[in-house]
């Protein structure tokens, strides 16, 4: 299994507060990767847009393959970035900063920013259909922001639980439903943020330009319940939340968690006793432990309560 240490409680905390970009997040979890072993871990990005993270992912050292529904995403951002710092592009692209520690972790120092040669390539590669690689093609598999475009996504992480090696890392991120601010505005606009709506026309984020391509955009947003489910029944299984983004709403609304833990227990109730009851009749494995435990203390968590994206990292099993 690979491994990603974790940056200092204190740099984290930082960056939650002091960043809205979800990208140096993903990029701290491979920084944790040592140099050394890079070279030989085989990374899928998709969707790679235009290659946000593939481009200093494929700097500090992995074996990257973008593959995108519109690859031409990618021969744009390649063109339009090529011969400028990997940093220097990231921090346009996405208007974040990556710190000091993030920089040291990925190339070697605080100050190195290695040129972006625009030699990427990108796949052409739809989501919910059998993309063109061998099975346990890959190491690992940054489905960054993606999940919550597909109609079916356990037809998605099937094919990702196909093309991944026993034992490598799924890292999929996606809007998070669960944060406090979050579980306000469905309260009150049944909705997860009172700036975004879902509707059959504005939900649209893209076509072909046949037509014959759509750009799904947040209308198929699902919450930690449905994707650890979906993980589960797919081949994979969780291994930790990561740090994100934090909503200052969120964090306004801390004070809540108290209601909000009563609330997990009074729910977790009935779940636990026709556990109970279907172990008792060998519908599960006598091996199998109950997930409440888990899944309580990922729910109460910060990364949960206050993050505006949910990034999980599972593994294939």
């Amino acid at each position: 299994m690979i491994q990603s240490s974790d940056a200092k409680r204190g740099d984290r905390i930082r960056m939650s507060l002091g960043t809205r970009s979800l990208y140096p997040f993903v990029l701290s979890y491979f920084a944790g990767i040592d140099r050394e072993k890079r070279a030989g871990l085989r990374v899928l990005d998709l969707p790679a847009g235009s290659g946000l993270l593939s481009a200093p992912l494929s700097a500090a050292g992995f074996d990257v393959t973008p593959v995108d529904l519109f690859p031409e995403y990618l021969e744009e951002g390649e063109k339009k970035y090529a011969g400028k710092g990997v940093v220097e592009s990231f921090e346009e692209e996405s208007d974040a900063t990556l710190p000091a520690w993030l920089r040291t972790r990925l190339y070697g120092d605080a100050t190195t920013d290695p040129e972006r040669k625009g030699d990427l390539q990108p796949v052409a590669g739809d989501m919910e259909s059998r993309l063109d690689f061998a099975d346990d093609s890959f190491d690992m598999i940054a489905c960054v922001e993606g999940i919550e475009h597909v109609i079916d996504r356990h037809k998605t992480l099937d094919e990702f639980r196909r093309m991944l090696a026993p034992g490598g890392s799924l890292v999929i991120t996606t809007p998070n439903l669960l944060s406090l601010r979050a579980r306000l505005a469905y309260a009150m606009a049944g909705q997860r943020a009172f700036k975004s709506y879902i509707d059959e026309h504005t939900s649209v984020w893209g076509r072909s330009e046949d037509g014959s391509r759509i750009y799904h955009g947040h209308a198929f947003l699902i919450s930690y319940f449905q994707l650890r489910y979906s993980l589960h029944h797919c081949g994979f299984k969780i291994e930790k939340l990561m740090a994100s983004n934090w909503s200052t709403t969120s964090v306004a609304m801390l004070p809540l968690t108290p209601l909000v833990a009563l609330g997990t227990a009074m729910s977790q109730k009935r779940a636990k006793r026709k556990f109970a009851r279907i172990k008792a009749k060998g519908e599960v494995g006598a091996d199998v432990e109950p997930p409440y435990a888990e899944m309580r203390r990922h729910l109460l968590s910060p990364e949960l309560l206050l993050n505006a994206t949910m990034i999980i990292q599972a593994r294939a099993v």
